[in-house]
């Protein structure tokens, strides 16, 4: 006897505002925000050569870490791409577990101002903060060159993603301060809420009391 599983359903999001169109897929309320951040930030969209299909990759892994797990496949470590240097291995599956890692570093860097969120310290072992996010930063640098050129030229090769990864490898340092603009401008992380919000939030919802 075979079960039928139903595919999930893909995430949407209601704007607070009414809208004619009804609820949205929730990457394009993150492509929305994202292009917000990019303006306001000091890398704008185009700012070092064409990059809108950088700002489509970002939002689809915005939408992918808010609907999903954040943190599967992820390899803590120094280098977690010695475990993917096996010629043997797969070329398709090595570049895709590489720019995973990368993907992690860069989200990690932007959203929380800390590159890797497997490992249980804070900081790397015997390194201090801002040690710490180097090597973070260098993992996600060396994670897109490395799956750009285990990609490219190879068959089942994606020239428009492999494009993608070059970019995000050249300018990382500029796609992570986009980030940290989405981050506290747009989303609101990290920010402190004052007592009497904080008392808004835990009143009874029944009772209008606290």
């Amino acid at each position: 006897m075979s079960v039928a599983t139903a595919s999930p359903r893909p995430v949407r999001y209601r704007s607070l505002f009414p809208a004619w169109e009804g609820p949205r897929p929730v990457s394009w309320y993150f492509i929305e925000q994202l292009l917000e951040a990019r303006a306001t930030s000091d890398f704008p969209t185009n700012a070092a050569g064409e990059d809108e299909d950088v700002n489509v990759y970002l939002a689809d892994r915005l939408a992918a870490w808010a609907t999903g797990d954040g943190r599967g496949g992820i390899m803590p470590g120094r280098d977690p791409l010695l475990r993917l240097a096996d010629p043997a291995a797969p070329a398709s599956l090595t570049a895709w577990t590489a720019a995973r890692q990368a993907d992690h570093r860069l989200l990690g860097l932007g959203l929380f101002d800390r590159g890797d969120l497997v490992r249980r310290r804070v900081c790397g072992w015997r390194m201090t903060m801002a040690e710490t996010r180097r090597r973070d930063r260098e993992v996600a640098v060396r994670g897109y060159q490395f799956a750009a050129d285990r990609l490219a030229g190879r068959a089942g090769d994606r020239p428009g993603t492999v494009a993608v990864w070059r970019k995000l490898a050249r300018n990382l340092d500029g796609y992570v301060h986009v980030l940290q603009t989405l981050a506290r401008r747009r989303l609101g992380l990290g920010a402190r809420l004052e007592d009497a919000d904080l008392a808004w939030l835990l009143r009874d919802p029944g009772t209008g009391a606290d």
